[in-house]
């Protein structure tokens, strides 16, 4: 996320991201799929081996996280995570090959687009704004 004080400090820049598919078929766009909030949960499942953990770290209740994933699931027509096998400390989640593409896209996505606008900031407000 891109945050830009300019040198007036009278305005500032703050991005987040979130993008849709279209479906090749149908012509019908789903909304949502990826943004910050989802993204975060499938680090967090990276981080903690677990949805419940990760959401807990994010403050967020494990039933509407489970709806995130699956409805994005859905709509992308693959598996974002998979049950990891249980043991002395019960089961967990992974990301899928496919979670872990779609998650890396993202995250590639968010660094490009916010090295766009950065430079979008400084060629327009670099100078003292008139007051």
């Amino acid at each position: 996320m891109v945050e830009k004080e300019l040198p007036s400090s009278i305005l500032s820049c703050r991005t987040s991201y979130k993008f849709a598919l279209k479906d090749k078929k149908t012509g019908e766009v789903h909304m949502f799929v990826m943004g910050p909030g989802l993204a975060q949960m499938l680090h967090g499942i990276e981080k903690y081996g677990s949805l419940r953990k990760s959401v807990q770290a994010m403050g967020m209740s494990y039933s509407k996280a489970w709806t995130h994933v699956r409805r994005a699931e859905e709509i992308c027509g693959f598996r974002l995570t998979q049950p990891a096998a249980g043991g002395e400390g019960g089961g967990g989640s992974t990301l899928t090959d496919e979670g872990r593409w779609l998650l890396d896209a993202y995250d590639s996505l968010v660094k490009e687009a916010d090295q766009t606008v950065a430079k979008l900031m400084d060629k327009y407000f670099t100078r003292d704004l008139p007051l």
